[in-house]
């Protein structure tokens, strides 16, 4: 199966997904519990989609940065005034915020081991591979996103770790 036919697949399960509720507050405190949580002075978050575990407690946190998305790739900025982006997510405004090193929070549609796979734009993946050596990255995933049949490209970027309630 393509990548193209899985994310349509994922995405349908996650679209269909009965639990949301439920495992979205069992990852937001198990992330707000995490170790990697407490020790970090920035956190990366995301503002979920509607297929994307809800980690919207979190996001009230003073280390929080939002990403926004220009011409020249991903940024980070405070989470402020949020505005719908073109590609469809809440993003704050367009005012990059320096910062040292950073628990990074990643959106997935599946994973296997700890590899992940988006959206498909590669935002994700290149800003990590730029950012590395800064970084603490953690997927966050619903159970169903477990996908063992999932197997990543030369360009994905591993993650550190998944935060998932995937027993």
């Amino acid at each position: 199966m393509g990548y193209n036919e899985l994310r349509k697949e994922m995405l349908s399960r996650l679209r269909s997904f009965e639990w949301k509720e439920k495992e979205s507050a069992l990852l937001t405190e198990m992330i707000r519990s995490s170790e990697v949580w407490q020790n970090a002075e920035t956190v990366l978050a995301f503002s979920p989609l509607q297929t994307e575990p809800d980690i919207s407690p979190l996001l009230s946190d003073s280390r929080i940065l939002l990403p926004y998305i220009d011409s020249s790739g991903m940024h980070f900025a405070r989470a402020g005034r949020l505005h719908r982006s073109a590609l469809g997510f809440l993003e704050p405004e367009h005012m990059e915020e320096d910062y040292g090193n950073a628990l990074m929070l990643v959106p997935l549609i599946a994973y296997s081991g700890l590899s992940r796979l988006g959206r498909g734009g590669g935002y994700y993946d290149r800003y990590i591979a730029a950012n590395r050596e800064r970084l603490i990255t953690a997927g966050v995933a619903f159970s169903v996103s477990r996908c063992p049949e999932f197997i990543p490209q030369e360009h994905d970027q591993k993650l550190n770790m998944i935060f998932s309630t995937e027993p």
